[in-house]
């Protein structure tokens, strides 16, 4: 789950489960799309960077959000 995945690392999408799928892939969070987690938010939130853009989701959301393994950032 993106939940897991330590700030500073990569990781690429497999799965968007959540309620706001539809809404997530239009801003490119979608399968294959690769995200840099950027830092941690109050309430377990994560800042995510994806294509060039930062978001700030919730933990709920995150754990829904499957990825393939994470690499280290360069």
């Amino acid at each position: 789950m993106l939940f897991d995945v330590p700030v500073g690392h990569h990781a690429t999408i497999t799965n968007v489960g959540c309620p706001t799928a539809r809404r997530l892939r239009e801003l490119g969070l979608r399968t294959g799309a690769n995200v840099t987690v950027m830092q941690k938010t109050a309430g377990g939130g994560r800042v995510i960077k994806v294509r060039g853009s930062h978001y700030a989701l919730g933990a709920d959301t995150l754990r829904q959000i499957a990825i393939a393994p994470a690499e280290q950032a360069a």
